[in-house]
């Protein structure tokens, strides 16, 4: 839900339409960077490439892919524990919570969404 939260959210704050945010797999790069030419320095500083690359690659083992399955498989509560369980290193856990950040304009609670 962050993920599509924040593509949404880019699609409305820099006029991107909703088919150019779902690229094909192997236009996930290119796209990041044009998204980043537009990224004002703020949105810069949340949005780096790692973190634009998570939002919208939905290749197999990739974070979206995980959420998608866990969002389709699992009863509504499960989703974030299995999400964050199952596919978040440390590093991802830093960009997914600047993600949530850019999304919602606060800190995501790890804590309480896992208790």
């Amino acid at each position: 839900m962050v993920l599509d939260d924040t593509r949404n959210k880019i699609a409305h704050d820099y006029s991107f339409t909703f088919d150019e945010l779902r690229p094909r797999r192997s236009d996930v790069g290119p796209l990041v960077q044009r998204i980043r030419s537009k990224l004002n320095a703020e949105d810069s500083s949340l949005l780096s490439n790692d973190a634009l690359t998570m939002i919208f690659d939905s290749s197999d083992n990739s974070v979206r892919d995980g959420g998608n399955k866990a969002a389709h498989e699992a009863p509504l509560s499960d989703c974030i524990d299995s999400v964050l369980e199952a596919t978040l290193t440390e590093a991802r856990r830093v960009l997914l919570g600047k993600i949530y950040y850019f999304a919602h304009g606060k800190e995501p609670d790890f804590e309480t969404a896992t208790a």
